[in-house]
């Protein structure tokens, strides 16, 4: 198409277009929470729907749960939680398997000085 003799979208504008469009793409699901989290029971897993299946997303958070010797529980799941690419949230609680009762989750690697203090449980 053009007007007045001139082409109304260069191909300059088309290869910017195209770029912005393909740099929108899916991120790999990523860990939200971090160890202090983990030490609590607590996985928060952001994730895309569109690219992730959930059994990829449980995996993450079994990883997590595995140091603790428990398994990932889904309690919440959160549209719009995370980034634009990996906007869905999911929370898993670690628990025990079933039949086992593992011991308590001790407290390690504690919080540096400069980190903020937790809320208490």
């Amino acid at each position: 198409m053009t007007l007045f003799g001139k082409p109304l979208i260069s191909a300059s504008v088309l290869a910017l277009l195209a770029a912005l469009v393909g740099g929108c793409a899916a991120e790999p699901p990523y860990l939200l929470s971090d160890y202090r989290h983990h030490q609590r029971g607590t996985v928060i897993v952001c994730y895309s729907d569109e690219t992730t299946t959930p059994a990829q997303v449980k995996a993450m958070a079994d990883e997590i749960c595995r140091q603790y010797d428990r398994t990932a529980s889904l309690q919440l799941q959160q549209l719009y939680q995370c980034s634009w690419t990996a906007p869905t949230q999911a929370i898993f609680h670690c628990v025990a398997r079933p039949g086992e009762t593992p011991p308590p989750i001790i407290r390690h690697n504690a919080p540096m000085r400069h980190d903020p203090a937790l809320p208490p449980e």
